[in-house]
């Protein structure tokens, strides 16, 4: 059966690749900034542009080359994406961004923290936990290794919010033009009552 859904997976995207380029020209035309969404799914927020795998393979130059050889990125927009990469392809993904992007470029990254400060939470995001899709996680984040992963591309990070190692929440968040984090303490439901249940390592990164 998962041999099937791939396949069919495989027929689908290849019919929507042609369907997005010509909306990605389009989009290129009509903007000014090129900002993109990695692994869009069914996010869509103005001035951004919606990105899945089978369009930007974010270990795959060549898809690069094709849609930002002109004009560079201005603007990278990841939540909850990176935890699903092997390290081999994050190094891939960080060659590709720092070619790729201009010199006054903003990445924003999201993924789940593993400093936070529920027991249930981890047990719920860590590869191979509990949680749905975490059977496909490869890494746990903190603020630590992930400005160290980028640091190590050239870039300079900018923790906005996250857990420490002491297990405090530093909430700094807002819906600001760096892009919309969903599951973050101000935009999370779950966190209605003011308490940070379910929070997200937020990290801004730009160019040293």
């Amino acid at each position: 059966m998962k041999e099937i859904k791939k396949i069919g997976y495989k027929l689908y995207t290849s019919l929507l690749k042609p369907i997005d380029l010509m909306r990605w020209n389009k989009w290129v035309k009509s903007n000014e900034k090129i900002k993109i969404i990695i692994g869009a799914s069914k996010t869509n927020y103005p001035g951004w542009f919606q990105t899945e795998q089978y369009f930007l393979d974010l270990t795959n130059r060549n898809d690069f080359v094709k849609l930002f050889s002109k004009k560079k990125m201005d603007g990278i927009l990841a939540e909850h994406v990176l935890e699903h990469l092997t390290n081999d392809a994050l190094h891939l993904m960080l060659q590709n961004f720092k070619e790729f992007t201009s010199d006054s470029v903003t990445i924003r990254i999201a993924v789940p923290d593993g400093f936070h400060g529920d027991d249930a939470y981890i047990n719920n995001v860590k590869p191979g936990g509990v949680g749905f899709g975490s059977d496909d996680h490869k890494n746990l984040f903190t603020y630590k290794s992930l400005a160290a992963l980028f640091e190590t591309a050239g870039f300079v990070a900018h923790p906005v919010e996250y857990w420490d190692e002491n297990r405090v929440f530093h909430k700094g968040y807002v819906n600001d033009d760096n892009g919309y984090i969903k599951r973050s303490f101000i935009n999370d439901k779950r966190n209605a009552g003011g308490n940070p249940v379910y929070t997200s390592l937020i990290i801004d990164f730009t160019k040293k």
